[in-house]
């Protein structure tokens, strides 16, 4: 019963074309900003950014779940009132038990300045993706036997060629705001553009209209609400569109300010396909101590998958360090002296 529903489960990731599952994405969207925007290359309040995540999905429906694991570095720069960011990002995508293993290195590079009180930022982004799997893992028609004693054989020839690696360049670009809009309310804003050079990807090198990575839009709104002292309520929604594939994310973390040096926080997102059905839920719990902060997330799947995963969706944990700023906050001003 599990091998029928772990086919299925395939089936279903293979011809459902609302299921994003050719982008690395991470459901604490807002912990990893490179992979959303390369505008928030280095939009914080501090010098050096390193954030590490890990996540883990569908352990459920395959012996061999889809594993990601990321690992970013951000660095500012300042001259004036305005901020220069450069980051560095490497990831690992590692799909099920096929092996579809996906490796990507990141640089990017904003520029930011304060316009009558707004924060403006726009970024660009190179990357450098590698993507390469087995075929020898995967079944095909050929290695049914509907006639003999067993009806799957692994044995069989399925006349399918091996494939190669492949390598292609991604151009990514996007535009941040930040304003406070009233007197305990910061917004911000973003859009963003990613695979601008539409780059082919096929493990047979062939260059067709169909193999070209379509261009996928980002749009991310977010901020801070001070409700008290120590009570902060910060709000995400996330909007992706690729081709016919869509993400929409909503929700919402409220941060306990418990001292001065420790911060608790936790809260919730919901996922949805904005032209199919609710996916999931994703529940939040972390703390900040001083400059160090981690947080653990997991996905709850309520969507028509969920017969095969039993509500069990995605665990994700994500660490960073923020040091603080080295911007002076004074002015000096030369003078003579007599």
């Amino acid at each position: 019963m599990k091998k029928k529903i772990t086919i299925l489960f395939f089936i279903k990731t293979l011809f459902v074309y609302h299921l994003v599952a050719q982008e690395i994405h991470f459901s604490q969207f807002y912990e990893n900003p490179l992979t959303m925007n390369p505008a928030q290359t280095a939009w914080y309040d501090g010098n050096l950014r390193v954030n590490c995540m890990y996540r883990t999905q569908w352990r459920a429906v395959d012996k061999q779940p889809y594993q990601t694991i990321s690992l970013s570095v951000e660095k500012q720069l300042h001259l004036y009132d305005h901020t220069y960011g450069f980051g560095a990002q490497i990831m690992r995508d590692e799909s099920g038990y096929v092996g579809l293993i996906q490796n990507k290195c990141i640089v990017s590079g904003a520029f930011a300045l304060h316009v009558n009180g707004h924060r403006l930022s726009g970024g660009v982004e190179l990357g450098l993706v590698n993507k390469s799997t087995d075929i020898q893992k995967y079944t095909y028609d050929q290695q049914y036997d509907m006639g003999g004693d067993n009806v799957f054989n692994r044995d069989y020839a399925t006349g399918e060629v091996d494939g190669k690696q492949l390598f292609h360049a991604s151009v990514n670009a996007g535009v941040m705001w930040k304003k406070r809009l009233f007197y305990n309310y910061v917004a911000e804003a973003g859009v963003s553009l990613f695979n601008i050079n539409t780059p082919y990807e096929s493990l047979y090198g062939m260059e067709l209209e169909n193999t070209k990575q379509p261009l996928r839009i980002a749009v991310q709104m977010g901020g801070t609400l001070e409700t008290g002292k120590k009570i902060h309520l910060r709000p995400n929604i996330l909007y992706m569109r690729q081709k016919k594939a869509t993400d929409f994310l909503v929700g919402a973390n409220v941060d306990y300010l418990y001292d001065k040096n420790l911060t608790l926080f936790g809260g919730t997102l919901f996922r949805y396909g904005m032209e199919k059905n609710y996916d999931a839920s994703v529940w939040i719990l972390g703390a900040t101590y001083k400059r160090i902060s981690v947080s653990a997330s997991y996905d709850i799947n309520v969507s028509s998958l969920r017969t095969a995963t039993h509500n069990r969706g995605a665990f994700e944990v994500s660490l960073t360090y923020l040091s603080p700023t080295w911007k002076s906050s004074k002015v000096q001003i030369p003078c003579e002296r007599i």
